[in-house]
């Protein structure tokens, strides 16, 4: 079995950001482990799909995202980051899932401001809640955790429906309140991350979203001050244009051999799930 891997808290005192790519399953997160990830990002967005076959409009409830979070962090060593949507409710709810969370052995959740039922960031139509609101969720947060290496993350959506600057102070208050990294979404340029960097007095986490956010690399964003990095839906799209060309292939050939996309060896697959570890 693969030696335990460093705490995220642990990692983040250290210099250089941490890519955790987002996926919406535990064979997923081995994969990104296997590649030499250091974490791994699940996307509430991909488990919607993934579990639903629907959008992500807060569908899926907190005992739901809890139990796909348990399967992440049982399957790989490395620190796992979990999407905790809004806290599923008031300030209990966002206790409750608070404890859920660290109990299943996630490393770090975060939390965003848009009311109760979400949508995904990078839908249209936002409503948030105050910035006073959200504030008393992240204080309740870090009040609620057993162990200070549990990580809140305090997640803002303000800028697409409310502007740069209104997103910028939500990020400085949640992290006077106690979130150990801020995230902001749908920062536009890298004007604005530089600017979002430059004001907020915690580490940054940043969201690169297909087509929404500027497509840079982990290098140049570690370069404007962000400290986790994640693509939290890319898998999923690629699983999807997967799935598309095999079906298609299925449907004119009649058969699942000689795919265009291509398959893995059932040896190799088994070695994925760590077939020797089991008895």
């Amino acid at each position: 079995m693969m030696k335990q891997a460093m705490s995220l808290a642990r990692r983040l005192r250290q210099p250089g950001i941490v890519v955790a790519p987002g996926c919406h399953d535990a064979l997923g997160a081995r994969i990104y482990e296997q590649a030499g990830f250091e974490a791994v990002y699940m996307t509430g967005n991909g488990l919607s799909a993934s579990l639903l076959g629907a959008p992500d409009i807060g569908l899926l409830g907190m005992s739901e995202m809890v139990e796909r979070g348990r399967a992440f962090a049982a399957a790989v060593q490395v620190p796992v980051i979990a999407d905790a949507d809004t806290g599923y409710g008031n300030l209990n709810n966002v206790a409750r899932t608070v404890q859920n969370y660290e109990a299943a052995g996630v490393q770090a959740i975060h939390l965003e401001d848009q009311v109760t039922p979400k949508k995904c960031g990078a839908m249209k139509g936002l409503a948030l809640i105050s910035k006073e609101e959200h504030v008393e969720k992240i204080r309740v947060a870090a009040a609620t955790r057993k162990s200070k290496d549990f990580l809140i993350i305090g997640r803002s959506d303000a800028r697409m429906p409310l502007g740069l600057d209104e997103a910028i102070a939500r990020g400085q208050a949640y992290a006077a309140a106690g979130a150990d990294l801020v995230l902001l979404e749908m920062l536009q340029s890298e004007d604005e991350m530089r600017q979002a960097v430059a004001a907020i007095d915690a580490p940054l986490m940043f969201n690169a979203v297909d087509g929404k956010t500027p497509p840079l690399t982990a290098a140049q964003f570690g370069a404007l001050g962000f400290r986790v990095l994640s693509f939290p839906i890319s898998a999923t799209l690629a699983y999807t244009h997967m799935m598309q060309r095999f079906a298609e292939h299925i449907r004119a050939t009649g058969s699942a051999f000689g795919a265009p996309c291509g398959t893995v060896p059932i040896a190799e697959y088994e070695a994925v799930l760590g077939i020797g570890d089991y008895r």
